[in-house]
């Protein structure tokens, strides 16, 4: 799949946040990088389509056709610190939620230990630090079965160990996935190969 963005614009009241922002997305792995205020968040939040442009369009393609909202919104997976989960479920509660809703790759109770989440499966998320609350987002973004992730500053609240692990999955999945990340934080971008968008 890819995602292109035909003269994009958002605003927010009379502020302008994206202005006439165009761009292909393909299945390779991208940093928005930019000063505070340029629009990273916004930016992601119109690819994943949870805001709606104010100006310009917005295309998801498959082998070159336009595909319905209703199959593109399942080959995207977006996550960010500021996400809310429903908290008064356990950690494998509500892996089994979410996995009833979006396929995953693999059963997502059975890499918990990958993410460092084995002793917290029957914690609420509530009860959780924000650390294993984010590697939790981060265990749903990397085990959905989805064409393209998008990141806003994953590594938010992460320890040493926490960021090790982004790390190592990160570099595993971007092989096969379009990797979108937006952040300002160097330990987010794992580069490689990565292209660099900056907003002004």
């Amino acid at each position: 799949m890819n995602i292109q963005l035909k003269n994009v614009s958002k605003k927010f009241g009379a502020k302008n946040v994206i202005n006439n922002f165009s761009k292909t997305f393909q299945k390779k792995k991208y940093a928005i990088i930019g000063d505070n205020g340029s629009g990273k968040s916004t930016l992601l939040k119109l690819i994943s389509n949870l805001i709606t442009p104010s100006g310009g369009k917005i295309i998801y393609t498959h082998d070159d056709v336009e595909i319905d909202k209703e199959v593109f919104i399942k080959k995207i997976i977006f996550t960010a610190p500021y996400q809310n989960l429903i908290e008064e479920l356990t950690v494998k509660e509500f892996l089994s939620f979410h996995h009833r809703f979006r396929d995953s790759i693999n059963n997502p109770s059975n890499i918990l230990s990958e993410f460092g989440l084995e002793n917290f499966k029957n914690t609420q998320i509530k009860n959780l630090s924000s650390g294993s609350e984010q590697k939790l987002k981060l265990l749903i973004s990397f085990n959905t079965k989805a064409d393209f992730i998008l990141l806003d500053e994953p590594t938010t609240n992460l320890d040493k160990k926490g960021i090790n692990i982004y790390t190592k999955i990160i570099k595993r999945v971007s092989k096969k996935k379009g990797i979108i990340i937006a952040t300002n934080i160097e330990k987010d971008l794992v580069l490689g190969e990565t292209e660099i968008i900056e907003l002004i």
